[in-house]
């Protein structure tokens, strides 16, 4: 099974995947995560500075995790990639045929994920040294988010509060509750 955590930067994907680790449903699972952090680390812009190289490769990432785990956790879509996408073409970040790959991806990639949850933002942003902090930011990126799920009609599972209820939202869910 290959399960998605989706959302704006800073609302606990990593932090709820860390601790999905622990579950024993997730034992025999691969753990994709830190795709950004990743490309980060390659030298790439991320955040409201990523470009065309920073979003095919990430949208590339999005394609070896789905393609190659038949059963695998992310903290991250290709939706999440699609949505900054969007954000950088309307900033003039990327350009047209960058933006239209990361769409031929999302479209390739979306049906592989058999459940996908959604984290709105509830809490601070804390800086992690990483992601954006910028609120007004963070606003546009779940409006794109929004649009775009409304849109294309996605089904997701949204899921909110602390960690723990978070994960007992999760878990539920995947177990039939």
């Amino acid at each position: 099974m290959r399960i998605g955590i989706t959302g704006a930067q800073s609302v606990g994907k990593t932090t709820l995947l860390n601790a999905l680790r622990s579950e024993n449903i997730f034992r025999e699972y691969t753990i994709c995560d830190e795709v950004t952090r990743r490309v980060k680390s390659y030298g790439l812009p991320i955040n409201e500075s990523g470009n065309d190289n920073t979003q095919r490769l990430i949208m590339n990432e999005h394609i070896a995790n789905v393609f190659l785990h038949k059963n695998m956790l992310t903290d991250r879509t290709a939706l999440d990639g699609l949505v900054y996408s969007t954000y950088l073409y309307k900033n003039a970040k990327i350009n047209l045929l960058t933006l239209n790959y990361v769409m031929d991806v999302f479209d390739k990639v979306w049906p592989q994920y058999d459940h996908v949850f959604y984290i709105e933002p509830e809490f601070d942003m804390i800086d992690d040294g990483t992601r954006s902090i910028d609120i007004a930011f963070r606003d546009q990126i779940v409006d794109i988010f929004d649009s775009i799920i409304e849109r294309k009609k996605l089904t997701m599972h949204r899921v909110k509060g602390s960690v723990r209820n978070r994960i007992i939202t999760i878990m539920d869910y995947l177990e039939g509750r």
